[in-house]
């Protein structure tokens, strides 16, 4: 299902994109309702495809991040309302302006969900 840009604007934290040493890393939060995610599947950046390996999410409160590719049926995440997630990614930073992020979700009760979103990558 291809979440609409305005809902999928909820859930992006606008002016989180942000580059470090290893990569980059984004926000996100959850405003609208508890879910079980059971996969992650396409990442990419400006259409060029993240592997999952180098993906990995940090709940607000977790000690340890998942990586994308350990996210299953058998290891599932379930996110509440509020919950605050920073996806943190490894590779080559990104360069400075406007850049379109793409994700594919895959939620318990709702199948795939697709959406995506630009933003400019903030300034240290």
């Amino acid at each position: 299902m291809e979440v609409p840009s305005f809902l999928a604007r909820q859930f992006y934290v606008a002016g989180s994109l942000r580059n470090t040493p290893s990569g980059f890393r984004l926000e996100a939060r959850n405003p609208l309702g508890a879910g079980t995610l059971v996969g992650i599947g396409r990442i990419a950046v400006d259409g060029h495809a993240i592997a999952p390996e180098a993906v990995a999410a940090l709940r607000e409160g977790d000690a340890e991040p998942i990586r994308a590719s350990d996210v299953s049926r058998f290891r599932p995440i379930k996110v509440a309302v509020g919950d605050r997630v920073t996806l943190i990614v490894d590779g080559e930073p990104l360069a400075a302006g406007q850049h379109r992020l793409e994700v594919e979700l895959f939620e318990l009760n709702l199948g795939a969900l697709r959406f995506a979103i630009s933003d400019p990558v903030a300034e240290s």
